[in-house]
């Protein structure tokens, strides 16, 4: 794998909403089945409420040189909307990782890693103790990723949703 060195990770402003809004739901077309996925997400309608206010949320961008975007991942608390996935989940403060995207052209170049590694050093600062985070197989090397990254299988909701968590307990920090 090449590692692209031309671009740079950012936390998002409320600036760039709507161009976010905009990568990710075409990221998310290209990606899903129509009818598989939110094509009004309430996180990107309400992107101030949720990934700007709180101290405990957060939205990165990498992009280029030109300002454009590469890839997006954020992270904000996790709601425990899932209750099949509550028997596996700690009791501590749980952050959830979302809207983990990355541009065709710069797929397996090295942005995703370094957009998880700001995304994570983010969540274990803002004191979570442990990451959830589902993925579908329709994602281009998604459900890989993130076993090398630590998360492990927590329900398979479909043969095509996984839901996954990583605890931090004992474990040093992604360099």
């Amino acid at each position: 794998m090449e590692q692209r060195t031309d671009y740079r990770i950012i936390r998002a402003d409320l600036e760039r909403s709507a161009e976010i809004k905009g990568f990710v739901l075409a990221m998310m077309s290209a990606l899903y089945p129509i009818g598989s996925y939110d094509a009004n997400p309430q996180d990107l309608t309400f992107f101030e409420e949720v990934y700007i206010r709180p101290a405990n949320a957060c939205f990165f961008l990498a992009e280029d040189g030109k300002g454009r975007m590469l890839g997006t991942a954020a992270v904000r608390p996790y709601d425990r909307r899932f209750p099949e996935v509550e028997p596996f989940i700690g009791n501590g403060p749980v952050c959830e990782i979302v809207k983990f995207y990355i541009h065709p052209a710069s797929r397996r170049q090295g942005v995703g890693g370094r957009l998880y590694a700001e995304a994570e050093r983010f969540a274990r600062e803002a004191g979570f103790t442990e990451s959830y985070l589902h993925t579908s197989l329709y994602l281009p090397g998604g459900y890989p990723f993130w076993q090398s990254r630590g998360y492990g299988e927590r329900y398979w909701e479909s043969e095509q949703l996984v839901h996954m968590s990583k605890s931090w307990d004992n474990e040093s920090m992604e360099k």
